[in-house]
């Protein structure tokens, strides 16, 4: 399958939004000191198991992106928009001038038929571009990647995310995948509950280790034991 690639008339990130994702990514790097390391939670769903679909507080539906969803959801103009909304949509602007559209995934308000929510689902026929995103594993065959998921400010506190996710993951199938992983700061407990009413569970421990303001970094992947009490989603 081909990757669909964005038309240079999308690669609409202004300077100044690029210029802040840089101040970001530097102040990011000073934040990181001389040592330190950070845990995530690689969460996976079996989609041989059935799940109750949660519902969100309105009506949505999922389908491909298209460029149009792209123009809604990360708009040029972002002057209207908070700082941390500005650099949310910057990054993921850069990520879809890499990745395209293919793979890419939309819920959608069905009051305004407006895309409402956004999120790629990866295939390891990806693993070469995945890689050189250093945040996840290589794909074995029979998975596929959940990542990079966006709510407008306009839409959040509606219970979107863990519905469209429960959604999007099915689609999986698909691409002829039968788990489907993605990843969480283990700091982060409201998006480790939405993906467990999306059906997914601890399954993997990805360590990050940076030296010297992340100038040196190592990730380790480590599957957890069943016995492993992180796997209580109570904790």
């Amino acid at each position: 399958m081909g990757v669909e690639v964005l038309s240079p008339a999308y690669s609409h990130t202004n300077l100044a939004d690029r210029a802040r994702v840089l101040a970001y990514r530097i102040e990011g790097r000073i934040q990181l000191g001389l040592k330190r390391h950070a845990i995530s939670y690689g969460l996976r769903r079996d989609l041989a198991v059935a799940i109750e679909y949660p519902s969100a507080k309105i009506p949505i539906s999922v389908r491909p992106m298209t460029a149009a969803d792209l123009e809604v959801l990360l708009p040029a103009d972002t002057a209207s928009l908070a700082p941390q909304d500005r650099i949310e949509v910057a990054w993921r602007t850069r990520f879809a001038e890499k990745f395209g559209l293919d793979g890419g995934h939309v819920a959608v308000d069905e009051r305004s038929g407006q895309p409402c929510y956004m999120q790629w689902l990866l295939g390891p026929e990806r693993n070469e571009a995945i890689a050189r995103l250093k945040s996840f594993p290589r794909l074995a065959a029979g998975e596929a990647l959940l990542e990079n998921a966006y709510t407008p400010a306009r839409h959040r506190g509606l219970g979107i995310m863990s519905a469209a996710m429960a959604r999007i993951a099915e689609r999986a199938a698909g691409i002829g995948a039968q788990h489907v992983l993605t990843f969480v700061g283990k700091d982060n407990p409201a998006s480790l509950k939405g993906c467990r009413r999306a059906g997914f569970a601890p399954y993997l421990v990805h360590t990050r280790q940076d030296v010297l303001f992340g100038l040196l970094r190592s990730d380790r992947f480590e599957p957890m034991a069943d016995e492993d009490p992180r796997r209580d989603w109570r904790l």
